[in-house]
């Protein structure tokens, strides 16, 4: 008799008929190198045909360091332009990367493409040998740096086409190491909107009461940026947390290396072991549906029901690299922490618009209680003190009061508005400024415009009162994103 077929709602874990078995490991793209040179050219310049064979292996050798690569030889021929696009069919590549040693015919590069589906992502990279003119060199030289005029061909005709307008384009030498810099964060990105579609973020709870801005429809997020969003019952989380009970070794594990980790203010024992008990059901919810993001409504709900703080148990998954986690419902606001977690390696601040300071031209984000001990300052200690904030709780409970490390910063997140889909985009710099006791983590951000005219501009474009804030910037890695899913940037 066949063992009856139940729901995740109801087996606590254990194999399911509405929830895969396992986690989807994130993958690597396999990647189709097209390089091509002219046979015409080879009859008129002796010696020519081996330098350019010899210019495109440099490639395809400098970006099998990094990747997945399929690459077929120099192409040179219509017929083997139509091999290539076989092969890479067979191979089921995910993206398709054009270069040219010498000016290629643009035809060439569509036999290959009539292979492949029509949506393939492209990136075309116009070389050179050195990314300088000689003026002591001749023709063969000349030839051999005649490759970009091609790509330049090429993306004109896709343009008269109407066809693969969301092509992407890397230009320079053939051994700058900029070049293959600029060719990882690219594929990072068209990694991420890939692996994207295979996610599922959880949310216990909802968006908090009247917190428009966060406001959401599940089948336009799944539509526009891939990811599953799976209602999580509260109940779901609190049968864990009363299971797990009081004595699993775990809570007394991490409440150990809580108290030698951080430096430790107005909390008893007991408070960080509530906090403690938390955090691991938390990471059990995680591992129990297979989530890559946690968004959470702890306030009037969570944090009632269970008698601590979420901001422990966060900060936990963060460190860990357990999944992208949120508050207060911001289900965008999640996934856009994954998308720059996988651009930088980095863990993003959550944050909130909240004071400025003319004089310095600076602004400050406001966290949410929970923080990567990783990113904060090292010369600085970590703080767990009791929450500003009480939604529900006896006593105090965990807060975080801690800064990142300086340097340059992006802050960035998504809104769908009655316009379609917005991103931001605001590269600054934290500075180093003195500590705020406040009980909460902070950031003190340096922006290039006047920080009064900035404001305006972010209220005038109407995103939401988040901000996703990461090390680095990344602007350039963003806009290739919203290109890619027909997504509007708006810088400030």
């Amino acid at each position: 008799m066949n063992q009856q077929i139940e729901s995740f709602e109801v087996t606590k874990g254990r194999k399911s008929g509405d929830l895969l078995s396992e986690l989807r490991q994130e993958k690597k793209l396999k990647i189709g190198f097209a390089a091509y040179g002219y046979f015409e050219y080879w009859r008129m310049y002796e010696g020519l045909r081996d330098q350019v064979i010899a210019d495109m292996k440099i490639i395809a050798n400098r970006l099998s360091k990094n990747h997945d690569i399929i690459y077929p030889g120099m192409i040179e021929t219509l017929d083997a332009s139509d091999e290539a696009g076989k092969l890479f069919s067979n191979n089921h590549i995910d993206l398709l990367i054009f270069a040219e040693g010498t000016y290629c015919p643009d035809y060439f590069m569509h036999q290959t493409l009539n292979n492949l589906p029509d949506d393939i992502p492209i990136i075309c990279y116009g070389t050179s040998l050195t990314g300088k003119i000689d003026f002591d060199s001749d023709y063969q030289i000349s030839l051999r740096n005649s490759g970009m005029m091609g790509l330049v061909q090429l993306t004109a005709g896709f343009k008269k086409m109407n066809k693969h307008s969301k092509y992407e384009v890397i230009i320079g030498g053939i051994e700058d190491d900029e070049v293959y810099d600029t060719f990882d964060q690219m594929i990072q990105v068209f990694t991420t909107i890939k692996n994207l579609k295979h996610m599922t973020f959880g949310l216990v709870g909802h968006v908090f009461r009247g917190m428009y801005d966060f406001e959401y429809e599940k089948t336009a997020v799944t539509g526009k940026l891939g990811p599953h969003i799976m209602d999580i019952n509260i109940d779901h989380l609190m049968s864990i947390h009363e299971e797990n009970g009081t004595t699993d070794p775990r809570i007394k594990k991490l409440l150990n290396s809580a108290k030698s980790e951080y430096t430790i203010v107005g909390l008893k024992d007991e408070e960080i072991t509530k906090a403690a008990q938390l955090a691991i059901a938390f990471q059990d919810l995680i591992e129990r549906y297979k989530l890559n993001g946690l968004v959470v409504l702890g306030q009037h709900l969570i944090e009632a029901k269970a008698g601590s703080t979420c901001h422990l148990g966060l900060s936990e998954i963060l460190k860990n690299d357990l999944a992208a986690v949120v508050t207060e419902g911001d289900v965008l606001g999640c996934i856009m922490s994954k998308i720059v977690k996988d651009f930088t390696g980095r863990s993003p601040f959550f944050g909130e618009w909240q004071e400025f300071d003319t004089s310095k031209n600076t602004l400050m984000l406001l966290g949410h209680g929970f923080i990567d001990a990783r990113e904060c300052r090292p010369d600085r200690p970590v703080y767990v003190k009791p929450a500003c904030e009480n939604w529900g709780f006896t006593g105090n409970s965990v807060g975080f009061e801690a800064t990142y490390s300086t340097g340059p910063l992006t802050m960035t997140h998504f809104i769908q508005d009655a316009k379609g889909w917005r991103l931001l985009i605001s590269e600054g710099e934290l500075v180093d400024s003195p500590p705020l006791k406040i009980n909460e983590c902070t950031l003190i951000v340096k922006i290039d415009k006047p920080v009064k005219q900035f404001l305006t501009e972010l209220m005038h474009y109407g995103f939401s009162h988040h901000a996703i804030a990461i090390p680095g910037h990344i602007g350039k890695q963003l806009s290739w994103f919203a290109r890619q899913l027909d997504i509007e940037v708006n810088w400030i």
